[in-house]
């Protein structure tokens, strides 16, 4: 989430003033510890209370999604966190009411309270005689916390502030809101009671203006695209390609001198192949439709475009990185546009097609002066260490939360077996049983971190043309999960040892609780270890991936669901950076175990994780994982 801009000097009051009000007036002193430990969540001292906003859209974007693990060691942190921003929200409220800014009163809940009063009394079964199911006042709940207006006065220009300073969490329940509201206003005559509390206007989920129109290359004038994939197979010229084709020339009775020197400018400096094709094409069409989306637009269509050389303007280039930066600027979620690899991506595939594709000095001139003008945000990942820097510091600072992601299997399996054991409706059982599949996610990123796209590709079934990567050498013991380089992005060969306590959490994921989610939700089958009803997003060229993985939104809302539990404020791709940590702690400055286990390049580990050797900062990571897990340096080192 993007809040440093705020940091930079909040207008109005600030959680600081909060603070010493609540403090002043009296405030109960558990709301007092919460508004205490928001600098500790947000990584700030208690002085640099004055440079966050007391806002309650701040309050809601930023402040409640912070990790809540390094202020609280509660068993139940999903719980401690949401009655902890329930009391710092209502403080919020006072506070703001006491400065004199409009907040909600008593009679706009009140409107909320008799709608959502009628829900709750007609829940339950509905196969039982029940009118509606278990939850469906639950949208209810979150409009009425943040509404301005009452609920027969909300109008779409109130949703769509709700909705613009929702987290993604609160954007799901939004939506949800609005189908129910739908329904209800369908059946206002089996529920005349509840039609007049409801919203007299239309409602409609807002478009995302986030993310930048997409463009499918399908729907590009097939002139276009067949030149366009005839510069990139040009771009991508194997070995094997150029053999063929300088045999051809000869049976055609060229000089070889010329051959050779065709050959070597078709090659130019380029000292490494792409070894997934699939993915270096995808890369092209990505820049190329990036390149193209602001000089047509949907009004007009693509009318004019016939090849791709004509695209590379200087015009169409300037207007693609102003756009992205702008977009970036102007959003909340997106990365700041100086802290994104976006334009140096999008500039390393145009430069290729450039080069090796079109062969033309005046482009790749063209590509290089815009970087040169853009270079403030031309940031290439290997730059990127701020959120490897701010993962290591975060465990270095709580050493029990180092402990906690160690732990994280074990934990999140207790929860899931003693919730799944409690459940007594569908909607519970589904949750304990995704907290069991978060569990046997977390075996797998303590044993060797992953990148996501291989951690929730991962099958433990063959199907044609796609082997699995799941065996079991030991049942219950000792699981080994393989993938080719065909199927890593920097094509290493990576192998994944899960033994012990985590094969155990794994084998009971994949055998007795990954079978009862798919019956639980109608999935016939599919070869993914954590199965769903997607498609891949990206084709490996190797393999032919079949369907039945998880969508992206159900990997984020089945990871989100485990960091609850764990308060870590961890994605599946900073375990990566997690894990490196924790190796630092045991074995310092030995970055080549570190580039070994995540599968990078010893020079990637030391920019990354090299701002000093961790000797110093890694004595009281230590003392807490050998307090917690005495085994942990042989567990540590069987992983290496």
């Amino acid at each position: 989430m993007k809040h440093d801009r705020t940091l930079t000097g909040a207008v109005g009051p600030t959680f600081l003033d909060f603070l010493d009000w609540a403090r002043e007036t009296g405030e109960n002193r558990d709301t007092v510890y919460e508004i205490e430990k928001i600098s500790t969540r947000l990584d700030l001292t208690g002085e640099e209370l004055d440079l966050v906003p007391a806002d309650l859209s701040y309050f809601e974007k930023v402040v409640a999604v912070s990790p809540y693990g390094a202020v609280s060691r509660s068993n139940n942190l999903d719980a401690a966190r949401k009655r902890g921003n329930s009391r710092v929200r209502s403080a919020l409220q006072r506070f703001l009411a006491a400065c004199g800014h409009d907040t909600p009163d008593a009679s706009i809940r009140a409107s909320y309270d008799k709608a959502i009063g009628f829900i709750t009394e007609n829940e339950g079964f509905v196969e039982r005689g029940a009118l509606f199911s278990t939850s469906t006042h639950r949208p209810f709940l979150l409009v009425r916390a943040r509404a301005r207006v009452g609920l027969p006065d909300l109008d779409q220009v109130e949703f769509d502030r709700l909705w613009h300073d929702a987290t993604p969490d609160g954007r799901k329940s939004l939506r949800k809101l609005v189908e129910r509201i739908a329904e209800f206003r369908r059946g206002h005559n089996q529920w005349p009671e509840l039609a007049n509390l409801l919203p007299q206007r239309d409602i409609t989920v807002p478009v995302s203006s986030d993310r930048a129109r997409r463009i499918e290359w399908k729907s590009l004038p097939e002139t276009f695209r067949a030149d366009a994939e005839d510069v990139f197979r040009q771009t991508l010229r194997q070995p094997e390609d150029m053999k063929t084709w300088a045999r051809e020339q000869m049976r055609l009775g060229r000089p070889a001198t010329e051959i050779n020197a065709e050959i070597a400018a078709r090659r130019g400096d380029k000292k490494k192949l792409p070894k997934n094709i699939e993915t270096a094409l995808a890369g092209y069409r990505q820049a190329t439709t990036w390149l193209l989306r602001e000089s047509f637009s949907p009004e007009t269509g693509f009318a004019g475009l016939t090849n791709l050389r004509e695209l590379f303007s200087t015009d169409a280039l300037e207007a693609a990185c102003e756009a992205q930066i702008a977009r970036s600027e102007a959003s909340d979620t997106l990365k700041n546009p100086d802290e994104s690899s976006t334009l140096w991506s999008r500039f390393t595939n145009l430069t290729t097609i450039a080069r090796h594709g079109l062969r033309d000095q005046e482009i790749l001139a063209r590509i290089d002066l815009m970087k040169m003008f853009h270079s403030d945000y031309v940031l290439s990942p290997i730059e990127m260490t701020a959120d490897a820097e701010a993962i290591c510091d975060r465990l270095r600072k709580s050493p029990h939360l180092a402990a906690t992601f160690v732990n994280a299997p074990a934990r999140l399996g207790e929860i899931a077996t003693r919730e799944l054991a409690q459940a007594s409706t569908e909607f519970a059982r589904d949750r304990a049983l995704r907290l069991s599949a978060c569990s046997a996610a977390y075996a797998i990123q303590v044993s060797r971190a992953l990148r996501p796209a291989n951690l929730f590709m991962t099958r433990n079934k063959a199907t044609p043309g796609c082997p699995r990567n799941l065996t079991w050498i030991v049942e219950k013991e000792h699981a080994e999960i393989r993938f080719t380089g065909g199927e890593v992005k920097n094509g290493e060969t990576v192998i994944v040892n899960v033994l012990g306590a985590d094969a155990r959490i794994l084998w009971q994921w994949e055998r007795v609780h990954r079978p009862a989610l798919m019956k639980l939700r109608g999935i016939e089958a599919s070869p993914y270890l954590f199965p769903g009803a997607a498609a891949p997003r990206l084709r490996k060229a190797a393999l032919n991936l079949p369907t039945g993985c998880m969508s992206v939104a159900s990997i984020m809302e089945l990871w989100d669901l485990g960091d609850r539990q764990l308060g870590l404020g961890l994605t599946p791709h900073q375990c990566r950076h997690a894990l490196a940590t924790l190796m630092l702690a045991v074995r310092p400055g030995n970055f080549a175990a570190v580039a070994s286990v995540l599968a990078n390049t010893e020079q990637v580990a030391k920019r990354h994780y090299g701002k000093d050797s961790g000797e110093a900062a890694a004595v009281a990571v230590r003392e807490s994982l050998l307090a917690h897990h005495p085994d942990i340096f042989a567990r540590m080192k069987r992983r290496s």
